[in-house]
């Protein structure tokens, strides 16, 4: 009777030997059934799924259109990868933020300094652009022939003196 029993670790694997071999030959019905690929879509889910893609593409050309105010550099999905700032705005899309407001948040730094600097050089233009205004000499003579600049320079050196006696000087001065 020993030989006819055998133990019981002899006994399991001859039993799954055929259980493994089973999946790995394919059953003729196995090979009837289309493909996923093959499968037609039904014109329902093809439309819903048109759907999807144009408002996905809605929403993606409204955030390019927000980005592209902060940042005119920026007009594509290529331009937003060629920014330095890419890998922290690729994290904070992933999180679940808009595109938007991952781009505010990784450039926020950089797009300061850009605005701080186009006001700058705003208001350089500003006053520039006016200089030509700006009359020659100092201001329009009075009637007593003396402009901003004479009597400030009489001013340097007798800061008390005032107007009048700064026109008496100065007609006394031109007479002589």
């Amino acid at each position: 009777m020993e030989t006819e029993e055998r133990p019981v670790e002899e006994l399991a694997p001859a039993q799954e030997q055929p259980a493994a071999q089973e999946p790995a030959q394919e059953s003729p019905a196995a090979r009837e059934l289309p493909q996923p690929e093959q499968q037609a879509v039904p014109p329902v889910l093809d439309y819903a799924l048109e759907e999807q893609l144009a408002r996905g593409r809605r929403v993606l050309n409204e955030e390019m259109r927000i980005i592209g105010a902060l940042d005119p550099g920026v007009k594509s999905l290529a331009d937003l990868k060629a920014q330095p700032e890419f890998g922290r705005f690729d994290r904070l899309v992933k999180s679940g933020l808009a595109i938007s407001d991952a781009y505010k948040l990784a450039c926020f730094e950089r797009l300061g300094r850009q605005q701080a600097a186009a006001a700058r050089q705003a208001a350089i233009n500003a006053m520039r652009g006016k200089e030509h205004l700006a009359p020659v000499g100092g201001g329009p003579d009075a009637e007593d022939g003396l402009t901003d600049e004479i009597i400030q320079n009489y001013r340097q050196y007798n800061p008390r003196w005032t107007r009048a006696q700064i026109a008496a000087f100065h007609r006394s001065y031109k007479q002589d």
